[in-house]
Parts: C-alpha cells; sequence; structure tokens
C-alpha cells in the first residue's frame, strides 16, 4: 500500500482530495497538512507529498527540498493554482515530479498517482502547454542572438554580474556592456527587469 500526505490550508479541499486518493487502488492517505510547520515539527514518511505552494509557513517550493533531504526516495506533486513558467520551473528544479492545476486534480488523479509511482513524471495538459511555450518562446529568443549573445543572455539569467560573465567566457568587460547592449536592441527592450520579464524567468 502507498502513503500519500496531502498539504493543503483549504481543509475542505484537502478532504475532498483524500476522498479522491483514497478511491485508487493500493494508495492510503491518512494525514492531512495545513501548515508546513506541524509536519516538520514532527515529519512523517510517504511514498508521495502532495504539496499546494501557497501555505502558513515554510511554502510548498521551499518545503520540496526539505522533505526530500528527510526523505529522498519520496516523490513530490505541486497542486496548485499557480501556472506561471517561473514558479513551475522552479518546483521542477527543486525536486518536484509532477504539477497539476488544481482546475485538472479531480480528473487526472488516478493517471498522476500511477505515473508517478511507476518512475514517471506527470503534468496536466495545461501546465505541459505552459512548458512547452516556455521553450519555444527562449528558441525564438536565441534565433535572434549571435551565439556570444546568446552565452552573455545565459549569464544575465544566472544573475551573474557583468565582471563574472566576462571572467565566464575569458572577455573583458566592455564587451559584456557592448553585447548587452545588442541584445536589448535586437530584443527592444532597455532593461534587465524587462529581460527577465521577457524570458519569463527571475534571476536566481
Amino acid at each position: 500500500m502507498k502513503q500519500v500526505i496531502i498539504f493543503e490550508d483549504d481543509i475542505h479541499l484537502a478532504n475532498l482530495i483524500k476522498d479522491v486518493i483514497n478511491e485508487v487502488d493500493q494508495i492510503n492517505c491518512s494525514y492531512i497538512y495545513t501548515n508546513t510547520k506541524d509536519f516538520f515539527a514532527k515529519p512523517i514518511e510517504a511514498d508521495i507529498y502532495l504539496l499546494d505552494i501557497v501555505m502558513p509557513g515554510i511554502n510548498g517550493l521551499d518545503s520540496i527540498e526539505k522533505i526530500l533531504k528527510i526523505y529522498p526516495n519520496s516523490k513530490i506533486i505541486m497542486n496548485s493554482i499557480l501556472d506561471d513558467s517561473d514558479t513551475i520551473f522552479k518546483a521542477l528544479q527543486n525536486g518536484a515530479v509532477g504539477y497539476i492545476d488544481k482546475e485538472s486534480f479531480e480528473m487526472n488523479f488516478k493517471e498522476v498517482i500511477e505515473c508517478v509511482i511507476n518512475g514517471g513524471a506527470y503534468m496536466t495538459p495545461k501546465i505541459a502547454r505552459k512548458v512547452i511555450d516556455f521553450f519555444n518562446h527562449k528558441k525564438l529568443i536565441a534565433e535572434k542572438l549571435t551565439k556570444r549573445e546568446n552565452d552573455i543572455l545565459d549569464g544575465l539569467l544566472e544573475g551573474l554580474s557583468y565582471k563574472l560573465i566576462a571572467d565566464k567566457y575569458s572577455i573583458g568587460i566592455n564587451t559584456v556592456r557592448m553585447n548587452v547592449s545588442k541584445i536589448y536592441r535586437k530584443l527592444n527592450i532597455n532593461s534587465k527587469a524587462e529581460l527577465f520579464q521577457l524570458v519569463g524567468n527571475n534571476p536566481k
């Protein structure tokens, strides 16, 4: 029997989700947490943790790494109304293997659980489309720039200073400045803030 723990601050919704989970064969959910503080005070191991992102205490995104540090073999699925690309990618980078938008939760949950339990990863169609659109958008941006400009763009998106970018690619800082100006001109933007907004990413 595989065990699932739910993190959801809306207790009514949490109980509805619990009922859906317990209808899946060989899956059991006995624990619901409406805040992360209670869980981390006395962690309980589960095969799957279903995490909301907006939670009292430590938010769902930051909880991913903390849970995996305690139980590295567990699987984490995000269940959230947040569907911007930055949030999705941060969750995946932190170790989540699934991302469900709450509108699709009940319809997809049996498939989600079976996929993750069998070693796969799962995104509901709405989230998958966001990921595809993100990569297509980045590809279009990359095609407008030279290789050097793309290298410097990557440095900017990593949050590196001009000096660190120059050191990374063994070029002068004035070369970095010149290429940044070219990037801004080609992308019709005027600042780093506009760049991060355009690419759909935040500096690390």
